[in-house]
């Protein structure tokens, strides 16, 4: 009888050892099942609805600042001061545009993204501490912070898709802090009526060229 008992043992042990050895390796099929890539297409329409969404946002918090805090400084705001995102190499004009590769265009709209991630960060401190300001403007500008850097991670996924191994330009660094924290108060609301100004410019500029690059990628430029 030991012998039978014997060999059921040693068949149990083996069995136990499969079962082991498939549950150890299980977790790397595990990590990609259920994953579904999106079609280029829906990944392109997802991420547009993001991008106009923030721009016009971003809009109404710009004309909601101006008309609350900033009235006799928008003019000056709007004619004298640049973005910090200027030294980037974009495309202005829609011939401008159609003339830059899709690659440059994605690349761009990333050093765009990337270059609000610290202002967005110091916005939200200002407008927290901004007299006056509301909590409703307040949750505009912490909704904007996020969904931009939502468009930052769709923008990535779709570059890679389009080109694969390609490499991010640089993003400027933005020197508007002191401004922004100043204990001027005209020079505190004239550095945050820029600010949100250039934020719109900036997020325009990204929903555009999305546009533009979806066009290109799923329908030849025939749109």
């Amino acid at each position: 009888m030991s012998l039978p008992h014997t060999w059921m043992l040693q068949l149990l042990l083996v069995s136990n050892l499969l079962l082991w050895e498939h549950a150890v390796s299980a977790p790397m099929c595990l990590a990609t099942e259920g994953y579904t890539e999106l079609p280029i297409e829906e990944l392109f329409d997802q991420t547009i609805v993001v991008a106009q969404y923030t721009s016009n946002l971003t809009k109404q918090m710009s004309e909601k600042f101006d008309e609350s805090f900033a009235k006799r400084l928008v003019h000056k705001a709007s004619n004298s001061s640049t973005c910090h995102t200027a030294s980037l190499a974009t495309p202005e004009t829609n011939e401008q545009i159609q003339r830059t590769h899709l690659v440059n265009l994605l690349k761009a709209m990333i050093s765009i993204s990337r270059a609000w991630y610290h202002p967005l960060e110091h916005l939200v401190h200002a407008v927290a501490a901004l007299k006056g300001a509301g909590k409703t403007m307040l949750l505009k500008v912490k909704e904007v912070k996020e969904k931009n850097q939502e468009l930052l991670r769709e923008i990535k996924k779709i570059l890679v898709r389009v080109h694969p191994g390609a490499e991010e330009n640089v993003y400027p660094a933005w020197m508007g802090l002191a401004d922004v924290r100043s204990a001027n108060e005209d020079t505190r609301h004239f550095a945050l009526s820029n600010l949100f100004r250039c934020l719109h410019s900036d997020t325009y500029k990204v929903a555009t060229y999305l546009e533009i690059v979806k066009c290109r990628v799923t329908r030849n430029n025939n749109c």
